[in-house]
């Protein structure tokens, strides 16, 4: 039979170190390597591959489909990642095999193999081949690490490592120590497109002044009545990315970001926030639909797109009362030195729309093209709030590697060491310190750095109970940019510790009404409204928020706790069960669970809960505030109030919420309770 030649994702997954660890104890050794194989086995046949040779520590896997490959990997290392571990390394590209009988070969075939060798312990890299079959799976995060040369290939290739959460982006120093492989560099920097496309962030962030003129024009400043929505509102979308190779999505994400915090600055521009705008990413939704949602008059939308050594940038500027371009503009440049353009952009802006820039200037937030793209990475991560939060931080460390006075990277630092506090994924005692120290480090960059005054309120709120340092740093973030919704919202936690509620709803209001479609938001003032006694508008909240986000648990979760407050258990019980479900039974809603099934009378399942939650060490290093109501209504009355002592001594996530929360009301006549709050010295 002759040969036959076909094209086809090829994937090569091996142990790194395996002869190491074989020599160090073999039986060790060979229990990973079967738990490689049979994860393997498992992974591929669920994803249409086919296993065509093990040799070794290793594998050669065939699959017909890119993103069958990419999903099937993906799947493998985060497996593998948990204990006991396995180092693997995953090389996946897609080309030309050829079958001769039992045997398989082809440049595919070689180029894959190489690529495999390049990586680290726990990552996936892959060819700019395979970047353009995942153009349309926004699941997958790729990231540029440059091109690469390869013995026996003629050109340089590009190489991505999939940058989705908890898995591994390899260093340039660990692929530097790589033989056979050499990174391209120009002028001592990665040569890769990602490294010049990101720094265009930059230059739209000082179009967003020349827009937000537009907004200020005299002819504009029409005031809006009441209930309408105002003329100087603002909503912007994240860029669409048109590169023939995609794989940018985050950049886009970047531009839009630099431009709606540029915006947030012009005090009497309403500018809609991130997760809301962010939320219309890819939607047929009309224009016209989007303003109403939103509550803004116009729209900023554009896109990027990058040829060979050139770039296209367009943005347009459309009124959402009936769809009709108001401005629009294309810039083509090379793709040499974006920031030297900067300047030439904003002015062609400027006199484009025929009016002056805003008062004040836009400083780059970097001029280190390398940092910045690391640094958007790391933003793009946080927007998945716990779930990108570690990735988050390495990205960021990665930017002030190459920028160490690269302040809004300290800032992003700070606010991913608070995410992984507020999910206790570390434990508060060595996540809110560090927010703390990463926060004041970006002001001692840049004191008039919003974002950082915002973390630094914010740990001074939830970890160090300091309320005049808390609100002096919230207002401070406020005044800087009245477009800091997350300030709003924790200054309105800092209201209701004063027992001032009213307040606090209003507060929490200004927070949702900058970003309407935020789930924390909205969550958080159902919280309030539950807590002042308003049953009826938490579950209108809830209910909205059920609706938008289906298969989030904290809609579930706060509908539980409406329930729980209204004496009505056993809807409780399954609200918190479907949270539960939807969370991956995640420790804080199991919790709850538990106490509702405590009060409805559950006894057996609530009791077996809180003896599981208390045999995992995760949740008693946590220290739980949540697990003391559940012994309070197994009628374990000691130890509910001893799970609140220890809770203070660790400074846990929700404790300053004995103040405010009548879910504590059945407790606060005991003596130990009430020491609690007094050694808490809430504000008056």
């Amino acid at each position: 039979m002759p040969p036959i030649r076909r094209l086809a994702a090829i994937m090569f997954a091996d142990i790194a170190g395996y002869t190491a660890m074989m020599q160090a104890d073999e039986a060790d050794g060979m229990r990973r390597l079967k738990r490689f194989r049979a994860v393997l086995d498992e992974s591929v046949q669920k994803h249409h591959g086919r296993i065509l040779q093990h040799y070794g520590d290793g594998s050669l896997v065939l699959f017909d489909s890119a993103v069958e490959a990419v999903a099937s990997a993906k799947e493998i290392q985060l497996a593998l990642l948990q204990e006991p571990k396995v180092p693997l390394r995953i090389g996946i590209h897609i080309g030309d095999i050829v079958t001769d009988g039992d045997y398989i070969y082809g440049d595919g075939v070689n180029l894959a193999s190489r690529v495999e060798s390049l990586g680290v312990p726990g990552a996936i890299l892959i060819t700019e081949r395979v970047i353009h079959d995942l153009r349309n799976h926004p699941q997958f995060d790729p990231v540029s690490l440059g091109k690469f040369e390869f013995k026996n290939v003629s050109q340089p290739i590009e190489v991505y490592a999939l940058a989705d959460t908890g898995l591994t982006v390899p260093r340039e120093r660990e692929l530097g120590e790589r033989p056979k492989v050499r990174p391209t560099r120009q002028h001592g920097r990665r040569k890769g497109p990602a490294g010049k496309l990101l720094a265009l962030g930059g230059v739209l962030a000082l179009l967003a002044l020349a827009i937000a003129a537009w907004v200020f024009w005299p002819e504009n400043k029409q005031p809006a009545p009441e209930g309408e929505i105002p003329a100087r509102s603002i909503a912007v979308l994240p860029f669409r990315d048109l590169s023939p190779e995609g794989g940018q999505q985050y950049f886009g994400d970047g531009i839009a970001e630099d431009i709606l915090n540029a915006l947030a600055q012009a005090g009497e521009l309403k500018v809609a926030g991130r997760t809301s705008s962010f939320s219309f990413r890819g939607s047929e939704v009309s224009m016209q639909e989007i303003g109403r949602q939103l509550g803004v008059s116009v729209v900023l939308e554009g896109s990027i797109r990058r040829i060979g050594e050139q770039l296209r940038v367009t943005a347009q500027l459309v009124n959402t009362a009936d769809g009709y371009q108001l401005w629009s503009q294309r810039y083509d440049r090379q793709a040499d030195d974006i920031f030297a353009i900067q300047d030439e952009i904003a002015q062609a802006v400027a006199e484009n729309l025929k009016v002056i820039l805003l008062q004040g200037s836009t400083r780059p937030l970097t001029r280190n093209r390398e940092a910045y793209d690391w640094f958007l990475r790391g933003r793009h991560m946080l927007s998945q709030r716990s779930d990108g939060a570690e990735a988050a931080v390495e990205f960021f460390r990665r930017a002030l590697e190459l920028d160490p006075g690269f302040a809004m990277a300290y800032a992003g630092l700070g606010h991913a060491y608070l995410w992984l506090g507020w999910s206790n994924s570390l434990p508060s005692s060595e996540a809110f310190p560090r927010a703390r120290t990463y926060a004041r480090e970006a002001l001692q960059r840049d004191s008039s750095l919003a974002y950082a005054h915002a973390i630094l309120g914010s740990v001074h709120l939830w970890y160090d109970w300091d309320w005049a340092a808390a609100r002096l740093a919230l207002e401070k973030a406020v005044a800087l940019n009245p477009s800091e919704a997350g300030a709003y919202l924790d200054l309105g936690w800092r209201h209701a510790l004063s027992g001032s509620h009213t307040r606090a709803i209003n507060l929490m209001e200004k927070a949702v009404s900058i970003d309407p479609l935020n789930l924390e938001y909205n969550i958080d003032l159902a919280e309030m409204y539950r807590m002042a006694g308003d049953f009826q508008k938490a579950k209108d909240i809830g209910a909205a928020m059920q609706k938008m986000y289906p298969d989030n648990s904290e809609a579930y979760w706060l509908l539980g706790q409406v329930d729980y407050m209204q004496g009505n258990y056993p809807q409780a019980v399954a609200h918190f069960r479907e949270s539960v479900r939807l969370s991956g039974e995640e420790s804080w809603a199991v919790m709850h669970l538990a106490m509702a099934q405590a009060k409805a009378g559950q006894q057996a399942p609530a009791r077996q809960a809180a003896e599981k939650l208390e045999s995992d060490s995760a949740v008693i290093e946590a220290a739980f505030v949540e697990m003391a109501p559940v012994y309070w209504n197994l009628g374990y009355k000691d130890k509910a109030l001893a799970w609140l002592e220890r809770s203070y001594q660790q400074h846990a996530n929700w404790m300053i919420s004995l103040r405010m929360d009548p879910v504590w009301n059945e407790m606060r006549g005991e003596a130990r309770f009430q020491a609690l709050v007094e050694k808490m010295n809430f504000p008056d």
